[in-house]
């Protein structure tokens, strides 16, 4: 009888739920809790973001500023600009006005427009050359020091004879030779940027295999390629990061340099090359024409120097408690 009648009440249960499912209205409250998981996921995305905004100090928070700005200046440059970089819009060394903000170069050409094409010149560089020798020299030497033997005494004495070198006169001599080209400054400059990730990432590694945890997962079993990237490599990362940001910085001073010298691609508009163009005029510091030919790609090559090397430095901190540095200037 008991049997008969929970039987009775499933079933009514179940008819009511259908009945209910037929009307939309169980459809319709699973749609709104799914809108509601959104935006929840959302919310705690932006809160995460929020309170790791919050953790930078006063000039990092400037960093992460102009860092967006010229990203956004970088990556919307049709359509904040009025003329190409490259195609003559004006008189020759025509004073900023309403037609050009900035002016125009001895050739006519539009320096607003250089200028915004030509963050994309060294973003690109900067970001290539700090994630190809950042990331490949650190997996090289978190295998280095995780394999050892003669593995990590030929990769060390690779790295101490590559940081021994003079780097940037042998950048200058080596991008005369292969000429000038963007995958060639690229290239050499991660040939000259990869060994300190690489030392640093396997003294990192020759720490973290000491550990328990890490012993005991390899008397248990654990393959190295799992040890490496599930326990060694996230310990390593953050450590990564703030090179990243260095090499970076670096990576955009010696292609500007290259460029300043003559040594860069003269197809391309980056801020090293509209130096060089501006100081390669003849008067040009007798005249007011550095004013917007000279000036506005200094500042930007500053500024972005700048506002990397506050961000490095807060990351720093953030990354390292042990560090104590003071927030605000």
């Amino acid at each position: 009888m008991i049997k008969d009648i929970a039987a009775f009440g499933n079933a009514g249960i179940l008819s009511f739920i259908q009945a209910l499912n037929v009307n939309g209205i169980v459809s319709g409250t699973a749609k709104t809790f799914s809108k509601f998981s959104i935006m929840a996921r959302i919310f705690s995305k932006f809160s995460t973001i929020a309170e790791t905004f919050s953790r930078f100090s006063t000039e990092g928070k400037i960093g992460i500023l102009g860092i967006t700005c010229i990203v956004l200046m970088a990556v919307f440059a049709p359509v904040i600009t009025m003329y190409p970089p490259q195609k003559i819009t004006g008189d020759s060394l025509e004073a900023p006005g309403p037609g050009h903000i900035l002016g125009t170069d001895d050739l006519g050409m539009d320096i607003w427009s250089q200028i915004c094409y030509g963050a994309r010149m060294s973003l690109t560089i900067g970001l290539a050359v700090a994630f190809t020798a950042g990331f490949g020299g650190g997996a090289l030497g978190i295998l280095a020091g995780y394999m050892g033997g003669y593995i990590d005494q030929g990769l060390m004495r690779v790295i101490d004879v590559t940081m021994a070198l003079p780097s940037f006169p042998l950048l200058i001599v080596i991008s005369a030779f292969l000429g000038p080209s963007i995958l060639n400054v690229i290239f050499i400059l991660v040939l000259f940027s990869w060994a300190k990730p690489a030392r640093i990432a396997r003294s990192q590694t020759l720490l973290l295999k000491k550990n328990n945890y890490i012993i005991a997962a390899r008397n248990y079993g654990a393959k190295p390629f799992y040890l490496l990237w599930r326990h060694i490599f996230p310990e390593v990362m953050p450590v990564l990061l703030v090179l990243i940001i260095g090499i970076s910085s670096h990576a955009i001073i010696a292609e500007a340099g290259l460029a300043f010298l003559g040594l860069g691609d003269p197809t391309s508009k980056s801020w090293g090359m509209m130096l060089n163009h501006a100081t390669g005029f003849r008067s040009i510091y007798f005249t007011p024409y550095w004013q917007w030919w000279l000036l506005p790609p200094l500042f930007m090559l500053i500024f972005l120097l700048l506002c990397l090397a506050f961000i490095s430095r807060d990351m720093e901190r953030i990354l390292d408690p042990k560090l104590k540095i003071k927030k605000g200037f």
